[in-house]
């Protein structure tokens, strides 16, 4: 840096300002600066006003662009796009499907029960009472009670209290080999033994027979003999008779006389790991196709600033409240988060009820088992209970209905099953009137899926790559740019001030400076030959004690 034509600052003969030394090096860096809004040429008035008027507007717009998209980022909307529309279906696992009767109670074991529940030499009131329990649960389900409070008020189930209800609805329910066919499972077309995979399970609509599912403790031997990549079963074709087919027989003498119960059957599609899930009616007589259509949506890990509420959807190890249970310290979050209305419902049951029913949720182990008085309870919150009501559905309806709010969101990365139902009435020769008959098929609409991705609409990423744009447009900035600018005003000024000697002159001041202190500290003179004496002699006092000869 000798030779100011060589693009270097010259030195000085004498010591310069610091204010004279700044000037000169920020004239150095605009003639040599890669950043267009500098001038190259200051010599004239009307060129400094021509690069001043653009370097403000350029400014000004780099401005009014970043402010546009800080907003853009700030709002965090989502938005759900195509990931792969061609995604086999073999990949997601087939649906679990559930069988379950409107009549949950096998009345032709009624003796039988009397004898497993009852104690040897019942009273006769209490065996009719117990006559009167089991009509009462023909029909039982978490969400439609159909017997009134007022009703239930006329029998003392109070001399009931030894029998526990669940152990009584599972003594009786029906089993695969009363309701089903023996050789008409078919699972892709090949004959397999029905009450095998069909599985007695809890839902909330009592306990029905589940196929494909990973609930139940022989469920649970199912898979470990086949193998968690084959168990629960995956499907690949679609149509008609590709899935799962099967005939359902029920039997008249299964059902009380004049029970309120009717002869239809629900049909409950759900995912392998869930309880519950909405039901499909069919009437007897009839051939009913069930077709499935999956769909799998994941959300991108970006999401994860944003709340769970407005994102609406879970991730798996989020927290989460799931009610009054102590599933959570037993079974998985993802588990839970499909299973997160069964939690909320049972939580509703224990703040309302004091108790659980384990045939319709998971064991709680908090709480006790209703008993047949709970009965009343159930049946005086039954508008409750068989309302799922929404948060903010108030808003919308003049008449607050009560129900249920749940807060409850899904996983996000979720499987769905769409289904629609198409029944066909069956001929009606060969059939007994003491019988009715159902025949069922289970199948996909199509061999492929469609998957779908959630991310962020204007993601970090896309915030840096616009404000880059905006700024090489406007200013003709880059990285480079912003690298050079930081060494020029560290490493670069650094320099200069150092080829011209100022660290010396600064450093001549600051003991100046500081020397002025300690005398001020011991209230001396400032004379330069009374300094040097006082730094060896005098001794430090406070500035406040002693006030003499002080201003």
């Amino acid at each position: 840096m000798a030779k100011e034509e060589n693009g270097t600052i010259p030195y000085g003969d004498g010591k310069k300002s610091f204010k004279e030394l700044v000037r000169n090096y920020f004239r150095y860096y605009c003639e040599r600066s890669t950043i267009h809004c500098n001038p190259p040429d200051c010599s004239t008035f009307c060129f400094r006003l021509i690069w001043c008027v653009l370097l403000v507007i350029s400014v000004t717009l780099c401005c009014s662009f970043y402010l546009l998209l800080s907003e853009r980022y700030g709002a965090q909307k989502l938005q759900t796009v195509i990931d792969d529309p061609q995604y086999p279906v073999f990949f997601v696992q087939f649906p679990a499907v559930g069988v379950c009767t409107d009549n949950r109670i096998n009345w032709s074991k009624l003796e039988e029960a009397k004898t497993e529940f009852l104690p040897a030499n019942s009273s006769v009131e209490l065996v009719k009472g117990f006559t009167t329990l089991v009509k009462y649960m023909e029909t039982l389900r978490f969400d439609n009670f159909k017997y009134s409070n007022s009703e239930l008020e006329d029998h003392n189930f109070e001399a009931l209290e030894f029998v526990n209800i669940s152990s009584l609805a599972e003594f009786l329910a029906l089993r695969c080999e009363d309701i089903i066919e023996p050789s008409s499972c078919m699972w892709r077309q090949s004959n397999f033994n029905c009450c095998e995979y069909f599985v007695l399970e809890k839902t909330e609509y009592g306990l029905c027979l589940v196929f494909n599912s990973e609930l139940s403790d022989q469920s649970v031997l199912l898979k470990k003999r086949a193998g968690k990549d084959f168990y629960p079963k995956h499907n690949a074709k679609a149509g008609q008779s590709s899935g799962l087919n099967f005939n359902l027989m029920l039997d008249e003498r299964f059902k009380r006389p004049e029970s309120k119960a009717t002869d239809n059957v629900f049909i409950m599609i759900k995912k392998p790991d869930q309880l519950s899930n909405v039901v499909y009616s069919i009437t007897p007589n009839t051939e009913t196709y069930v077709t499935i259509r999956p769909q799998m949506t994941r959300t991108d890990e970006s999401t994860r600033n944003i709340a769970p509420e407005n994102r609406n959807c879970h991730f798996t190890d989020e927290l989460q409240d799931f009610g009054t249970s102590d599933a959570p310290r037993r079974f998985s979050k993802s588990f839970l988060l499909s299973n997160c209305f069964n939690n909320c419902h049972e939580s509703y049951l224990v703040k309302l009820c004091n108790c659980t029913l384990p045939i319709f949720f998971l064991s709680n182990r908090k709480v006790e088992d209703c008993t047949a008085a709970s009965l009343r309870c159930i049946s005086r919150h039954n508008d409750i209970f068989s309302y799922d009501k929404h948060l903010k559905e108030d808003d919308f309806f003049s008449a607050s209905k009560p129900g249920m709010t749940c807060p409850c969101l899904v996983n996000c990365n979720v499987l769905e099953y769409y289904t629609s139902i198409t029944t066909l009435p069956l001929p009606a020769q060969n059939m007994s009137t003491n019988q009715q008959f159902f025949k069922v098929d289970v199948h996909y609409q199509v061999e492929s899926m469609i998957t779908y991705r959630t991310s962020l609409e204007f993601s970090s990423i896309d915030l840096i790559a616009n404000l880059g744009g905006i700024f090489g447009l406007c200013l003709g900035a880059s990285m480079v740019s912003g690298v050079e600018l930081v060494y020029y005003l560290t490493v670069g000024f650094a320099m200069h001030l150092y080829d011209n000697a100022y660290f010396g002159v600064l450093r001549e001041n600051l003991k100046q400076k500081w020397a002025k202190w300690l005398c001020y500290l011991r209230n001396g003179i400032s004379h330069a030959h009374q300094e040097t004496e006082a730094m060896t002699k005098s001794k430090l006092r406070h500035p406040f004690n002693k006030r003499i000869n002080a201003w």
